[in-house]
């Protein structure tokens, strides 16, 4: 996107303007100029590809890759400068003239004016945006056919069907009631609905049905005439939309009906939908289907929004089958092989089987040649569903109209997903540190966020449009890790390759092939590697413009000399380096020229035990992450004079110096995990005043009497675990802990059950997690006063023996996790009422049977259900 390599410049002239206070009064005039020139370009890059018409023209296309393209020079022109800014400022005076930046900026301002000003580039301001396109063709009451076949057969989907016909055939409320079905496109929304339309009993339910496709360019007007045809015969074109929506409602009053909203992607489209419905005195039902989870918890009433599932293997198959033969005939045995192999690689989406079962239906005759060309299929899967001879049923289209719907600041987030590799289950915490890094991420005008929360907002964003799919979320209902279907994937790597975005590496079939891959790098700005990392660097590579460089190889390899010597001298300019599978002996000197760095992930080795100082001479770090399996980590710089490091992760507790004087670090978020000596004089603490993340590890003993922790304001999230032979006989008090403390781990630290008090009193803590005996001891006793907020809490290996919880305690707990807690005679049953998720391991059957009798208390009270997991 061009719109992001605008931002991107924006952000490195701003950043310009800062580090470098020696620059010419000419240049600085020019950046001053410059700014606004691309704030104008920025805008209209925004307004033009607010139409799908534009967007997709190849005009459009061609201007967009020139504008990027000088955009590019541009950002490297000023990176160039930082550089030998930072290089010469503080050892000889700098002058302006060696690198004469005013006249190269003022020429790329000149350039950025012929953009504005060419009559055939960005003249779109005429152009709807896409919130408010309308419809020119009338709608009617037939649907329209995504899955043509299935108007009188739907394979799978049984279970979802009658689900959702028994929460319209159910007359218990005496209003209108909307449920929504919403999911990815092609997972077959609309071929569930209309099975549900012509369904008997929904038939004979609802005498009147009336079926609306509103899609994304709709006139109120004709959702009004449409509704008003099963009633009125007469002309009724030449009424207002307030009069025919009043009429409509008017109309459906005096009947039970079934009203099928289909495809329904905006807010303003269900208020107009909404507007002809009887919803304080109607007895109808209204069935919608959406991509966009938004859409639909505004427009339901009482039950959230149905999300439809995708085909299980076994539905693959048979929908497969069914496709190519019909009713007619069995899948032939000699190819149950490649049918599994696509239903696999189809991933249980409806419309992507229905495409490749064409395809298959084609070449079934003469039989003689039906296995090599179904082998040939099988093998190009991805190909042709990506295709775009077939208008109808057409998997990429289907995913274009979702694409150009996403704001355009969320594009560059989108097709990011597509340089991970297949199924990969994606960390998203990683993810947004990446995203921040690519400079994808703006502050947004009038919000205080932080660059973290419009990341993550960004991530919600695109699950809520059912783009993204949540693989596990945290107690707190955070997203954890996240994965894109298979076709979204593909689907980001074509919309890739033709803007330009990234170029995937993948493992060669042939040396020939890889080879012309590797040739091709040398306009690349971002490379993710899927191959062998060590074969492609052993190659003579060059990659000037190359400024992310992701590396997801099968297995974990070690880096050599030789290797490192490529990556620093092909890749001069990265800006991330994700190597987090390249182990890496130790951390070479040559790393540090890489000065452009903001994120660098890697696998530390055996020698590997420590970054140099020199580290805090690249001075555009932002989150720095090592996987090591040493006790400690060295970093031998000030972490508080890295201005912009904003997130350290690694496992090992982190030692480093700290200077008494200079000003404290406001961008720092992140310290996981620091080593207990050097929290102990609270100096460095206390130069961290908006960390949000910490753990520490080592001899907490030390920490008991500390106040370091006491005036961390924006801390919510906490570690601790004991790496020491010391005993821990006693514990910090609640009061030295930070004061808005959501989350605490405890690990190791081997205390009495009675120093539970301290945590119980801690005021906002909500998730609790109590690992590897935090605590010891037979008794544990839980009073009304303690743990007013805890939602989730986690026991693991622990001897205690009797747990007893207050009546009216722990009235927000929710979810309860037990593991390896032998001794444990019960669990108490006071936590009946407001128990939702029980989940035990490796406990005593009088601890399982006192869950069962929890579970039953529940129900005879109308507790709801408990949730049990063993």
């Amino acid at each position: 996107m061009a719109d992001a390599a605008v931002s991107f410049l924006l952000q490195s002239l701003k950043d310009l303007a800062v580090q470098s206070y020696k620059l010419h009064r000419d240049a600085d005039k020019q950046i001053q100029w410059l700014e606004k020139d691309l704030e104008i370009l920025q805008a209209k890059l925004v307004d033009a590809a607010a139409s799908s018409s534009v967007s997709r023209g190849n005009e459009f296309k061609v201007w967009e890759n020139r504008i990027r393209e000088a955009l590019y020079e541009a950002d490297d022109l000023i990176e160039d400068f930082a550089t030998q800014e930072l290089a010469h400022g503080r050892l000889i005076r700098f002058q302006a003239k060696k690198f004469d930046l005013a006249a190269r900026l003022n020429e790329f301002r000149h350039e950025i004016k012929s953009f504005l000003k060419h009559p055939d580039v960005l003249n779109f301001s005429g152009a709807p945006s896409s919130s408010t396109w309308t419809r020119s063709d009338d709608s009617t009451t037939e649907t329209r056919q995504v899955i043509p076949y299935t108007d009188k057969t739907v394979v799978g989907f049984e279970d979802e069907i009658e689900k959702l016909i028994a929460n319209l055939s159910n007359d218990d409320i005496p209003r209108i009631e909307v449920i929504s079905i919403i999911g990815m496109p092609g997972v077959g929304k609309t071929t569930v609905a209309r099975k549900i339309f012509l369904d008997p009993r929904i038939e004979h339910d609802f005498l009147t049905r009336i079926w609306i496709v509103v899609s994304q360019e709709y006139k109120a007007k004709n959702i009004y005439l449409t509704i008003l045809k099963s009633f009125a015969n007469q002309d009724l074109s030449n009424m207002t939309d307030e009069e025919l929506a009043n009429k409509s409602k008017h109309y459906l009053s005096t009947v039970k009906f079934l009203l099928v909203v289909d495809d329904v992607w905006t807010n303003g489209a269900w208020d107009a939908v909404k507007a002809a419905l009887p919803m304080n005195k109607g007895s109808g039902k209204v069935l919608m289907t959406s991509r966009s989870e938004a859409v639909a918890n505004y427009a339901k009433t009482h039950k959230p929004p149905h999300h439809l599932r995708f085909l299980k293997p076994q539905e693959s198959m048979e929908l497969l089958r069914y496709v190519v033969y019909g009713n007619r005939h069995d899948w032939p045995e000699d190819s149950i092989a490649i049918g599994l192999s696509i239903s696999e690689k189809t991933g249980g989406l409806p419309l992507a089987i229905v495409v490749i079962g064409g395809v298959l239906k084609e070449k079934r005759d003469p039989p003689e040649s039906r296995l090599h060309e179904w082998l040939e299929v099988e093998r190009r899967t991805k190909e042709y569903l990506m295709r775009e001879e077939d208008k109808e049923k057409n998997m990429k289209k289907m995913i274009e109209v979702s694409y150009d719907a996403i704001p355009y600041s969320l594009r560059d987030c989108f097709l990011y997903f597509g340089v991970f590799p297949n199924n990969m289950e994606i960390c998203a915490w990683k993810l947004t540190r990446l995203w921040i890094a690519e400079g994808f991420i703006k502050d947004k005008d009038g919000l205080e966020l932080s660059l973290e929360e419009v990341a993550v907002e960004n991530l919600k964003e695109l699950i809520r449009r059912n783009l993204v799919i949540v693989v596990k979320r945290s107690r707190r209902g955070e997203v954890k890790t996240c994965r894109v279907h298979d076709m979204i994937r593909e689907f980001c790597k074509i919309k890739a390759k033709e803007e330009e975005f990234f170029q995937l590496i993948s493992e060669p079939s042939k040396q020939q092939a890889f080879n012309h891959h590797v040739q091709s790098i040398n306009e690349s700005r971002r490379i993710s590697i899927h191959s062998d990392a060590l074969d492609f660097l052993k190659l003579k590579l060059k990659g000037p413009r190359t400024r992310s460089f992701l590396c997801f190889s099968k297995h974990e390899s070690n880096v050599n000399a030789s290797s490192l010597k490529s990556i620093v001298k092909a890749f001069e300019r990265l800006r991330i380096l994700e190597v987090s599978l390249i182990k890496f002996p130790k951390y070479d000197r040559k790393l540090i020229k890489l000065n452009h760095l903001r994120y660098i992930s890697l696998a530390a080795g055996d020698n590997f035990k420590s970054l140099p100082a020199s580290i805090a001479s690249v001075w555009s770090l932002q989150t720095i992450v090592i996987d090591t399996s040493h006790h400690t980590f060295k970093i031998k710089a000030d972490v508080v004079e890295l201005r912009r490091l904003r997130h350290v992760k690694t496992k090992a507790g982190i030692v480093f110096s700290c200077r008494k004087k200079g000003e404290p670090n406001k961008n720092l978020q992140t310290l996981y995990t620091l080593s207990a000596e050097i929290c102990k004089d609270g100096e460095f603490l206390s130069k961290t005043p908006n960390l949000q993340t910490l753990g520490v590890c080592g001899d907490l003993a030390s920490l008991v009497d500390s106040t370091c922790f006491k005036n961390l304001n924006c801390l919510t999230k906490m570690k601790m675990i004991k790496v020491s032979e010391r005993p821990l006989h006693e514990f910090l008090a609640h009061t030295m802990f930070p004061p808005h403390l959501k989350i605490l781990t405890l690990s190791a630290t081997h205390l009495e059950w009675s120093y539970m008090r301290t945590t119980g009193c801690l005021p906002n803590l909500e998730v609790l997690k109590l690992k590897d005996n935090a605590f010891k001891g037979d008794e544990w006793e839980v009073s009304l006063v303690e743990f007013r907020k805890l939602q989730y809490l986690h026991i693991d290996r622990s001897n205690l023996l009797m747990w007893i919880v207050e009546d009216g305690s722990l009235q927000k707990l929710t979810y309860l996790y037990l593991n390896n807690c032998e001794r444990l005679h019960a669990v108490p049953i006071s936590l009946a009422k407001t128990l939702e998720t029980l989940e035990m391991a490796l406990v005593q059957r009088s601890a399982l049977q006192s869950a069962e009798r929890m579970r039953e208390e529940k129900r005879s009270r109308n507790w709801g259900e408990l949730k049990l997991k063993i």
